[in-house]
């Protein structure tokens, strides 16, 4: 696949806090990537160093492109926008240096695009949130965007603006855009989303696919003596998370293929280890994703 960044080893605090510790993936031409996560959990932070407004404490952004155009869409918008549609974008785009004559070929682009020209000269105050919503993507694209990143880009949108939002992106990849979002709706997630990453601990976890075949799978918390049982686990065995008790013993979480549990467990017994909890997390697509 045609790369056009990647994010390395990024870490971040907020308030004397580590959110994010050495988050790495890559992007590419024409794919959308969701990051999903509890709040709080540095999605949003995350964002904002992608779209360069926030600077990594440590870790680097490797661009592909020598002019890689990024538009940047917050979560929470401007609601009491007096200007028009084609005012604002007008605005925005001479902001950014843009020529006139280029500005309005743009505008008039974007506006059919997003379905909004009988609604260009409507004050953008007197619009729902969906189409409030659209015009700050518009204002992301005026520059022929590469890399468009959507912080919650459905929050709040009735279905009938959800689905329509669903369409345009589905649009803007053909075109050849590249997304980075973050979203709950396990129905985009399904859909459109080609890449699942997972903020959980402060780190990165890509979830591969969303067949449900692949889904279906146990969490698992089990407690060893031993540190050579670590390096002996079977090779399907997932670790999520390991750390050390009082007592000595390490305490692992792991996440298992559903046809696997029965063999990981046997494993784990006849090595000693203590099983301390098995929860399935496969009954829902929603139990997956909120799952982290």
């Amino acid at each position: 696949m045609n790369t056009i960044m990647e994010i390395q080893n990024i870490s971040k605090q907020y308030k004397g806090k580590e959110i994010l510790e050495n988050a790495t993936f890559s992007i590419c031409a024409n794919q959308i990537i969701a990051l999903v996560g509890k709040n709080g959990s540095g999605k949003s932070t995350l964002l904002k160093i992608i779209a360069e407004l926030v600077d990594a404490d440590s870790g680097s952004i490797v661009k592909h492109r020598q002019s890689l155009k990024i538009g940047y869409v917050p979560e929470v918008t401007p609601s009491h926008i007096l200007f028009t549609p084609e005012e604002y974008l007008h605005h925005m785009g001479r902001i950014r240096g843009m020529a006139k004559k280029q500005l309005q070929l743009k505008i008039n682009e974007l506006l059919k695009l997003f379905n909004l020209q009988d609604a260009r000269n409507i004050r953008i105050v007197n619009f729902s949130k969906g189409m409030k919503q659209k015009v700050m993507i518009m204002q992301a694209m005026l520059e022929d965007t590469d890399l468009l990143i959507l912080d919650e880009p459905l929050s709040g949108l009735d279905p009938k603006a959800q689905s329509d939002l669903e369409e345009i992106l589905s649009i803007l990849k053909n075109k050849g855009l590249s997304i980075v979002l973050t979203c709950h709706e396990t129905k985009l997630l399904q859909q459109l989303v080609d890449t699942v990453l997972v903020i959980q601990n402060k780190k990165i976890i890509q979830a591969d696919s969303f067949n449900k075949k692949d889904i279906q799978k146990n969490k698992l918390i089990f407690e060893i003596s031993t540190d050579k049982l670590l390096d002996n686990l079977l090779p399907f065995l997932e670790i999520q998370r390991q750390s050390l008790l009082n007592n000595g013993c390490h305490e692992v979480i792991s996440v298992i293929k559903t046809k696997d549990t029965d063999l990981v467990l046997l494993d784990l017994l006849q090595k000693k280890a203590s099983i301390k909890k098995l929860t399935p997390i496969n009954q829902t697509e929603e139990q997956f994703y909120t799952h982290f």
